[in-house]
């Protein structure tokens, strides 16, 4: 997988797919939100997460992919549509990779958007 592809996976929720590419050391920060350190506390948020997908239809939008380097910047929107609402999320996520390929650091932007 090329480091965009990673990112592409990540800002989607396929976590299941890359997690062999956290490093042991991650970081994530959900900016306003939280900031999640290390592997197992990366790897049980994006569990959540993906089993929360499971719930709710969803669809995702990428609107623009940007590489330079050892960082990919992903833009897109994302809803999410469940039996009483339909929401609508926009989003920057920035990836951080290592030399080995691997995703050290993430931060992510997201703005309800009615």
């Amino acid at each position: 997988m090329t480091l965009t592809d990673i990112a592409i996976c990540f800002s989607t929720g396929q976590f299941s797919r890359i997690q062999q590419h956290f490093s042991e050391t991650i970081t994530w920060e959900i900016v306003g939100e939280q900031r999640l350190s290390g592997f197992d506390q990366v790897l049980k948020h994006c569990q959540s997460i993906e089993h929360y997908f499971t719930t709710v239809a969803h669809e995702f939008h990428i609107q623009a992919i940007h590489q330079t380097g050892h960082h990919v910047i992903v833009q897109g929107e994302a809803q999410f549509h469940d039996a009483k609402q339909t929401s609508r999320i926009s989003a920057c996520d920035v990836y951080t990779f290592n030399t080995l390929i691997q995703l050290v650091q993430i931060q992510s932007y997201c703005i309800s958007i009615q």
